[in-house]
């Protein structure tokens, strides 16, 4: 069964690649992100402080579609993004996320190393409980808010390319949702590609 979920998540990707010659004349609005996390219980902070320790036994491999939604300001644009995970070691359901993001443009080192950096935030759905959060936090529910944060690296000579670390957390937001206090959290590196 993985392997049917690692080809439908390949497929996407490869008609991208097939798009280029084309997509490269108009604005790059879209975007495809393909990712992997490993998860961890501990919290978010310590994730976006590089300080968590990670459990190599859970992982989970992401397909994100995202739009951009042009604001009158160069330092930033709005998106849209669904993604569709597959929970691939530790667990074995599918999650589903839907979230509102802020793109930040202008860094100091763009000249060198072009970078982004976006904050989202919107639900998740597990299609069962996942068993991570079950054995490290006591309450899990399939229905949980999701935080994303995330850096994107684009060397200058990539023309639609770029790489991506992600963070990927599902919340209770402290018990708004069912009780839940904490869910999960992970950190991962993937590719974006822009059309």
């Amino acid at each position: 069964m993985t392997g049917i979920y690692s080809r439908l998540i390949r497929i996407p990707l490869i008609l991208c690649c097939l798009y280029t010659s084309t997509a490269l004349a108009q604005e790059q609005n879209w975007a495809l992100t393909l990712y992997q996390t490993v998860l961890t219980d501990d919290p978010i902070e310590d994730v976006l402080l590089g300080q968590a320790d990670y459990d190599s036994n859970f992982q989970l491999t992401a397909l994100a579609l995202s739009k951009t939604i042009p604001v009158d300001d160069t330092r930033y644009d709005l998106e849209w993004e669904l993604q569709a995970i597959k929970h691939t070691r530790g667990q074995d359901h599918e999650e589903f996320n839907a979230l509102l993001a802020a793109r930040w443009y202008p860094l100091p080192w763009d000249g060198y190393l072009n970078t982004d950096v976006a904050v989202g935030l919107g639900l998740s759905y597990a299609s069962e409980l996942p068993e991570f959060e079950v054995a490290n936090k006591d309450d899990a529910e399939e229905l949980l808010a999701y935080i994303l944060v995330e850096f994107e690296f684009k060397p200058q000579s990539w023309e639609s390319w770029s790489l991506v670390v992600r963070s990927h957390h599902r919340s209770g937001v402290f018990g708004l949702f069912n009780g839940v206090e904490g869910a999960s959290n992970s950190l991962g590196l993937g590719v974006k590609y822009r059309f």
